[in-house]
């Protein structure tokens, strides 16, 4: 009598997302040792991300077109009238507008080398700051365009901090890390991003809070009423005493606590999600709501189950400043981006895992250099060579790109018995036409054995090989359509996988299946 085949039957395959930390043979079911170009859609599947399109066609004649224009950053600059004005850089220029971009000129005795620009909107100004640099600041108050250095404002007073981190929150402008101070917190007026000397402008020194070495400020938060200062190594919190809290009381400030051990590495990493404030530490991404629940126990990161992968990346980094992230509550995900590495690490924020972690996937050859989200208009942007670009559709710029997706290893409770491997099959939600390849290996090989299939109009699945070859009718649409092929190896335990050219409609996986007879004992 025939033995019955046993399945290796995945249901949402990798909606746990990446997990290359532990022993692949070990894995929880629903863990992906690859999943590259793909994130967790709503519905708990593995799907493909979406693409890029650029929205800058031009910028203005005076200067040339917008070929070569090497965009570093960008800022959605929304003053009090509901105008909103998008700022960006490069190494050398501003310019203003999405897509059609006019170059600013500022008035500045400084010469512009470097696009390391962080911005602030406070009130009817958008604010620049960068270290060695005098700030520099952008308003439509005037019947022209203002784009001058802090120190030209009407009402300036005071030393602007030439700091490379500002933060607009409770009413003012924060700054720090200037070249020659590392622990002073800086503070504008009440409502008022050009006083510096005046009014209740002031700093804070945090150098007495540590309680063993010194540590230096990289960037700067605001969560939950509270002005969160992220140094290289700690977090230093403070609050004010105002129990009617009118407003942040800068007379009243009062050391919260310090979390030693624990700090931020990279400026543009720190994100605020709303309900908590994400960061890059020196051992991966933080939580700043788990890492002060966390304080006294051994603290834990989100990015766990991709730490050394993650270290790779950061170690291969020369500058911690050129990694970028950005939070898009539209997408629930936060982007870590190493753009001298073209690789992006998508963290899934619905909800944590057990352990506390994010599920997180991979992006591959990314251009992107910077990231904004735009709240007005719930849109992801990105900076790009040409211009500015939106998250938008399945396509990198008119290219396809490629998904990829790879169970962990299993021996399917057997680990005494060769699986013979007999037939192969999947659920998918694709368009009509799609291509797409399932790959077996057995035994830890990157050998792997293709099977490539492609959907037909007619709901028929045609599946083509070195044996045989069917041509499917191909038109628009996208359906649920369910796979299946014989296949053929051996071996005591197996990987499975599915690889797709994304060009232009979306692609997910609902259910992955590997139908083997069990042989002999080995």
């Amino acid at each position: 009598m025939a033995k019955p085949l046993q399945p290796m039957t995945l249901e949402a395959p990798g909606f746990l997302g990446l997990n290359t930390q532990d022993s692949g043979v070990t894995l929880q079911e629903g863990f992906a040792l690859h999943a590259d170009n793909c994130l967790i859609d709503k519905y708990g599947r593995l799907g493909s991300r979406k693409g890029w399109a650029y929205r800058t066609s031009k910028r203005d004649t005076v200067v040339g077109d917008n070929v070569g224009l090497n965009l570093l950053g960008a800022h959605s600059f929304l003053d009090l009238a509901g105008t909103n004005t998008y700022l960006s850089w490069n190494s050398t220029l501003l310019f203003k507008g999405y897509e059609d971009l006019v170059t600013l000129t500022p008035s500045t005795t400084d010469t512009v080398v470097a696009g390391g620009w962080q911005a602030a909107t406070l009130n009817d100004s958008a604010y620049f700051f960068q270290r060695d640099y005098k700030p520099l600041y952008y308003t439509n108050e005037t019947t022209a365009s203002e784009f001058k250095s802090i120190d030209t404002k009407i009402g300036f007073t005071g030393a602007a901090p030439k700091a490379n981190a500002v933060l607009s929150a409770y009413g003012r402008l924060w700054a720090a890390d200037t070249s020659t101070n590392k622990t002073t917190v800086y503070f504008s007026d009440l409502l008022d991003g050009s006083k510096w000397g005046s009014g209740s402008a002031g700093s804070l020194n945090i150098a007495g809070t540590f309680s063993t070495n010194s540590d230096t400020i990289v960037g700067l938060g605001a969560h939950n009423g509270a002005l969160i200062i992220f140094c290289k190594n700690s977090i230093v919190i403070f609050k004010d005493n105002d129990s009617f809290q009118g407003s942040f009381d800068v007379t009243t400030l009062q050391l919260v606590e310090t979390i030693e051990g624990i700090g931020c590495i990279s400026r543009d990493s720190i994100q605020s999600t709303g309900t908590d404030i994400l960061f890059l530490s020196s051992t991966g991404v933080r939580s700043l709501g788990r890492t002060i629940q966390e304080k006294s126990q051994p603290l834990r990161d989100i990015s766990k189950n991709v730490r050394d992968d993650l270290a790779t990346l950061v170690d291969n980094t020369a500058d911690p400043q050129s990694i970028k992230a950005v939070y898009s509550p539209t997408s629930a995900f936060y982007l870590l981006a190493f753009p001298s590495s073209k690789a992006v690490y998508c963290f899934n924020t619905k909800a944590t895992l057990e352990d506390g972690s994010y599920r997180v996937t991979t992006w591959n050859n990314t251009t992107h250099t910077s990231y904004l989200y735009d709240n007005l208009n719930k849109r992801l942007l990105t900076t790009q060579a040409n211009g500015i670009a939106e998250y938008f559709g399945y396509q990198d710029n008119g290219v396809g790109y490629r998904f990829s997706y790879f169970t962990n290893h299993s021996d399917l409770g057997q680990s005494a018995n060769t699986k013979v491997v007999k037939r192969v099959g999947t659920t998918l939600i694709a368009p009509e036409g799609q291509t797409f390849v399932v790959k077996v290996g057995v035994d830890y090989s990157e050998n792997y054995t293709s099977y490539p299939f492609v959907l037909s109009t007619t709901g028929t699945i045609y599946e083509y090989s070195s044996t045989e070859y069917d041509i499917a009718e191909y038109s628009g649409g996208t359906r649920i359509e369910n796979v299946k092929a014989p296949a053929g190896g051996s071996g005591v335990v197996l990987q499975a996988g599915i690889e797709s050219e994304i060009n232009g409609a979306p692609f997910s996986v609902q259910r992955l299946d590997v139908y083997v007879k069990l042989g002999r004992v080995i």
